[in-house]
């Protein structure tokens, strides 16, 4: 049995980068496991999951990689909030890139933005009724 325990993602931008995650998303860098430009490992104040930001430069050069793409490699992290409109009207008055606007997912509404390396995001929340089904099964 495993978890997603960690994603790591490799940034061109690592101030701005690090800076979306923890201003925007509210993840919290973890100073321990941290080495300034080149990797940052970021927690998340509400659940256990971990972002690591890894220089993409540095990592061309090791053997896990094989090719640093330019652009995004087709990662997309979806981030719940209480208020997808709110936040989607906060990160557009900033002048943040999106994908999308907000639209109705079925189970609360969503909408689509990239980091500052070209990732993309999914913002989302949660219509009552479906968090409802989510604690019965487990998964609050």
């Amino acid at each position: 049995m495993s978890h997603l325990d960690l994603v790591t993602l490799l940034v061109h931008d690592m101030d701005r980068t690090k800076a979306f995650y923890t201003e925007l998303l509210g993840f919290e860098e973890v100073p321990e496991f941290s080495r300034g430009d080149s990797f940052s490992w970021l927690r998340s104040k509400k659940r256990s999951a971990s972002i690591a930001l890894f220089n993409a430069a540095e990592k061309a050069g090791r053997p896990t990689v094989a090719h640093i793409p330019d652009e995004s490699g087709g990662v997309m992290l979806g981030f719940e909030v209480e208020d997808a409109e709110v936040v989607y009207e906060d990160w557009k008055a900033r002048d943040i890139p999106m994908r999308t606007d907000v639209f109705d997912m079925g189970k609360g509404r969503t909408f689509g933005s990239v980091d500052p390396s070209g990732n993309y995001i999914q913002v989302f929340d949660v219509y009552p009724h479906f968090r409802e089904i989510q604690r019965r099964i487990g998964m609050d």
